[in-house]
């Protein structure tokens, strides 16, 4: 199996990561995987669980994350003490924020 790494994002908590990774056996078709992985020091990084994007799902993401829409300002709703997203209007995304890192 090969495996490619486009990139490494990292995550809130250190020790954990997500990459985005395209990953082949000899004689099939690459697929696209988002693996969240988590690091030991005993054993260094490994996969805690694995995405496979699929063809058109990948489009889609990228329209998602290219449009106009990732700049609309989530709606809220307060619940107790924190701030929650309300899904009642679908029509207004929530808010992403992206950091990438160079993979390594």
């Amino acid at each position: 199996m090969s495996n490619r790494i486009l990139n490494v994002f990292p995550g809130q908590a250190e020790g954990t990561r997500l990459v985005l990774a395209q990953e082949s056996e000899s004689g099939s078709q690459s697929q696209l995987v988002l693996r969240q992985e988590n690091y030991s020091p005993h054993v260094g990084w490994f996969v805690q669980s694995r995405v496979v994007i699929e063809n058109d799902q990948a489009t889609a993401l990228k329209m998602t994350l290219t449009s106009s829409l990732m700049n609309a300002a989530p709606t809220t709703r307060s619940g107790g003490d924190q701030q929650q997203p309300s899904y009642a209007d679908q029509t207004k995304p929530a808010e992403l924020k992206i950091f990438s890192a160079i993979a390594g």
